[in-house]
């Protein structure tokens, strides 16, 4: 159901703005919502009610765009202040696992820190008292919640997805005006913040190009408040600000770090030059001295990349930058020891479920086939090919209804493997 006076169809100078009524409230203290392990598109969860392919073609790279929802619909089931009472509180953190930062500036970590970087709660609590936002970075580490929607939306996206989580007291702003090099969805949890969004600085900044304190941010092209349950999608290189209002603010904002062509080139030159010899070569002896023909350079240029262009297979980087996304946005395995001391065995009527944000590939290789998953590798007859297939991509099915290549003692085997592997989880 959408908002009074809402439509779809009007876009804003900069961005959008969509209002949506929400569906369920939930308290800030709440434990994690049961719901969030029902099966759910977390993409379009995310952009609702603007579908994927409209965010696709008009705002990603491109433009910002707010979601508006008059209360909270869906964020307080990602994160709790208990979240955070419990990561602060346990004495094992460490900056800058936790920072502080000011409008003005980052607070010197020596001030809430012990000798061993250690972080001391209480100077936390101290300096959030007065003024400054805390910082809970990669919080996807320690949150399943956080874990499980990262690795979902970095499948998606093909792109490593971090959650950090920012503690902003009341009428206080934890950045200047800024940049970032990769693109960031900010979900307000409860409180609000005024946002900012000022004329863009840089157009798609690389990691080297980060933002420069000082750098004046130039004319505000949009402003606006982010309440509770709403969202906003900022591309990477867009110039912004946001201050909290009479309540204290807490947000999470999911980093999208996601793989340049740029980067893709630079991975398949060295790749190459792991192979061919001539890659490896130095320049010129006299390229530096005067008179060198700069025709020459350029017929030197030339060759090499025709060599990296006829004798280099790209697939070896594809191959990289995927295996890399299957180990770095991992769910957290939260049961693993839970399962081993279960005192039931597994039976052929036994139910299991692939594991929630779990991302795997599956492929055969002559003689065997392969499951890779959280940087490691399963490798299995290729006889059993029909039955992993099966097992890595069915979201909840009974052992016994395995493909018959495997005969009874067989499908056990396999789904006791995996279970074990972490891959599926029982019912």
């Amino acid at each position: 159901m959408l908002e009074r006076g809402a439509n779809l169809d009007t876009i804003a100078r900069k961005g959008r703005t969509i209002g949506l009524l929400a569906r369920k409230t939930h308290p800030l203290t709440d434990q994690p919502n049961p719901e969030l392990e029902v099966d759910r598109d977390w993409y379009a969860w995310l952009i609702d009610p603007l579908s994927t392919a409209e965010f696709e073609s008009e705002y990603y790279e491109q433009q910002p765009f707010h979601i508006r929802r008059e209360t909270s619909l869906n964020y307080s089931e990602l994160l709790s202040v208990a979240d955070l009472d419990a990561v602060l509180g346990s004495h094992s953190a460490s900056y800058p696992d936790i920072s502080l930062v000011r409008g003005d500036g980052d607070v010197a970590s020596s001030k809430y820190t012990y000798g061993d970087g250690r972080i001391q709660p209480l100077e936390v609590v101290r300096h959030f008292d007065s003024g400054a936002t805390v910082i809970f970075r990669q919080l996807q580490r320690r949150v399943p919640t956080l874990a499980r929607l990262c690795a979902e939306l970095g499948r998606s996206f093909s792109s490593r997805v971090q959650a950090n989580v920012y503690l902003t007291p009341p009428e206080a702003q934890g950045f200047a005006p800024h940049w970032d090099t990769h693109d960031v969805f900010v979900l307000q949890v409860s409180g609000a913040k005024r946002w900012s969004i000022y004329d863009t600085k840089v157009r798609l900044p690389l990691r080297g190009q980060r933002f420069k304190r000082g750098t004046p941010p130039g004319d505000v092209s949009d402003e606006f408040e982010l309440g509770p349950g709403s969202a906003v999608y900022i591309p990477r290189g867009l110039m912004h600000s946001a201050r909290s209002t009479d309540r204290a603010s807490l947000h999470i904002t999911l980093g999208i770090t996601a793989y340049t062509w740029a980067e893709f080139l630079l991975e398949s030159v060295n790749a190459a030059a792991l192979q061919e010899e001539s890659l490896r070569r130095n320049l010129p002896l006299d390229f530096t001295r005067e008179g060198f023909p700069v025709a020459e350079r350029a017929r030197l240029f030339r060759e090499q990349l025709a060599v990296v262009q006829s004798r280099f297979d790209p697939e070896v980087v594809w191959r990289r930058f995927k295996d890399e996304i299957l180990a770095i946005d991992v769910p957290i395995f939260a049961d693993l020891f839970t399962e081993r001391l279960r005192g039931d065995r597994l039976t052929l009527r036994s139910r299991v479920k692939h594991r929630a944000g779990l991302l795997t590939e599956s492929v055969t290789e002559g003689e065997t086939c392969l499951l890779r998953f959280s940087g490691r590798e399963v490798r299995l007859p290729v006889r059993v090919w029909p039955a992993l297939r099966f097992a890595t991509t069915a979201d909840e099915f009974a052992v016994r209804d395995l493909p018959d290549c495997l005969d009874a003692k067989g499908k056990l085997t396999l789904v006791t493997r995996l279970v074990r592997e972490g891959v599926l989880q029982r019912k």
